[in-house]
């Protein structure tokens, strides 16, 4: 699977003649409008594989368990039936972790479904004592774009996962840790990102 995301990544982010990647030629819910002679293969690439990737985050973002317990209330609430986009947004926000940040998925959908651009992000972090402490930062995007982003903490015991805000200005994080980790990077196996060396 992740072989698969990777190639579709690398396809949203191939150049169109216009210099512009593939996925700026507009958002998800644009549909078949996306088809245009500059970049004919966007419809498909944007619909299809940016879709798969959004799928993929929102898996991510709420945890398996959850995630096909909202499958299952999906087909079972819309059965025969049409669902928007801001249904299943809301429904969604009903099995995110109450701790999660944007927890109504607001922003998620605003910057994956009704809007354009793949962040480069870079994560630079440090041990303060027993704190983890760092920035995380992203570029090639919209001033306004803001993401979560998994960051995963592993000791030689644990891995743990924490989803961070991103921001075109360095946004601060301070982690409290037990043992210093063996590892801090960036999943963007799990986040459609690429991250900045």
């Amino acid at each position: 699977m992740d072989a698969v995301l990777e190639d579709y990544k690398t396809h949203l982010l191939s150049k169109v003649e216009s210099g512009h990647t593939l996925e700026s030629a507009g958002p998800i819910t644009w549909g078949y409008r996306l088809q245009t002679s500059l970049a004919p293969t966007a419809w498909r690439a944007v619909t299809y594989e940016k879709g798969t990737w959004i799928i993929h985050m929102l898996r991510r973002r709420l945890g398996d368990e959850k995630f096909m317990s909202l499958l299952r209330e999906v087909c079972s609430r819309y059965r025969f039936s049409a669902i928007s986009t801001d249904q299943f947004r809301e429904l969604a926000a009903q099995y995110a972790p109450p701790k999660l940040g944007d927890a109504e998925l607001k922003g998620f959908f605003e910057n994956w479904v009704y809007g354009t651009g793949i962040p480069t992000v870079k994560l630079a972090w440090s041990m303060r004592g027993l704190k983890l402490v760092g920035t995380v930062s992203q570029r090639e995007v919209e001033d306004d774009f803001t993401a979560f982003v998994p960051i995963e903490v592993q000791s030689r015991r644990e891995k743990t996962v924490y989803w961070l805000p991103t921001g075109s200005d360095p946004v601060p994080f301070s982690i409290p840790m037990k043992v210093p980790p063996t590892k801090v990077a960036l999943l963007s196996t799990d986040c459609l990102i690429t991250s900045a060396k």
